[in-house]
């Protein structure tokens, strides 16, 4: 009977743990979500972010902010595609100027170049902190500790991505595979948490769409 009931725990344990998933879009609008209008809408249950030369062009890195809180700790999945430029996806990140909807802190980055699709790029911040490929000790630079499988990935086809944030480890996985792996040790520049956006980026015209995105807070280590 213990055993029995050990083994109904572990169930019900997992099926809580699934349900704590939350959808952060609606398919339908930005609901929760705040970004310049003219550059970022919905088509088709997908979010688009794009701009151009004349009517969407942008002076600087422009984002799409969650409004539903700060997650710390936590798995973020979400599909995605872009042309014409590099963009990504902000978490545990600082809103700057919320007039201008500009954002600072981690970032993976999606970026046509393999050496950086799914890299940590600290926005406003450190840089370039990991590139693909690599685990990485980051402290006011980073030091390469390990090396990681780089498989071959078209930017402008659909993508799956995770984040996995859990303490002072961060992880980003491209299709399954993970690609980047960050301890962060600098405790004065390190986040613990802050608000998950997405980005258009600066310079020539571009589109991003993503889609699928979801959010599961776990309890910190």
């Amino acid at each position: 009977m213990r055993r029995f009931l050990t083994s109904a725990a572990f169930v019900c344990s997992a099926i809580l743990a699934h349900a704590d998933w939350q959808p952060l879009f609606n398919g339908k609008d930005l609901t929760k979500w705040s970004g310049d209008p003219r550059v970022w809408r919905v088509e088709n249950g997908v979010i688009i972010g794009e701009t151009n030369g004349t009517d969407k062009k942008i002076a600087a890195n422009s984002f799409l902010i969650w409004q539903g809180g700060e997650p710390g700790d936590f798995e973020l999945e979400y599909s995605a595609r872009v042309t014409g430029n590099n963009s990504g996806v902000q978490y545990r990140s600082k809103v700057r100027d919320a007039a201008t909807w500009s954002v600072g802190g981690y970032q993976m980055d999606l970026h046509p170049n393999a050496t950086y699709l799914g890299m940590l790029y600290e926005e406003q911040g450190r840089g370039i902190a990991c590139q693909r490929g690599q685990k990485v000790k980051l402290a006011d630079k980073p030091e390469v500790t390990g090396t990681l499988e780089v498989p071959a990935v078209k930017l402008e086809e659909w993508n799956t991505y995770k984040i996995v944030a859990k303490g002072h480890v961060l992880q980003h996985f491209v299709n399954g595979k993970l690609a980047a792996e960050i301890t962060d040790v600098d405790a004065a520049k390190r986040s613990a948490k802050g608000v998950i956006a997405l980005q258009v980026h600066a310079g020539p015209s571009m589109k991003a769409e993503f889609k699928d995105i979801r959010l599961q807070e776990t309890p910190a280590p």
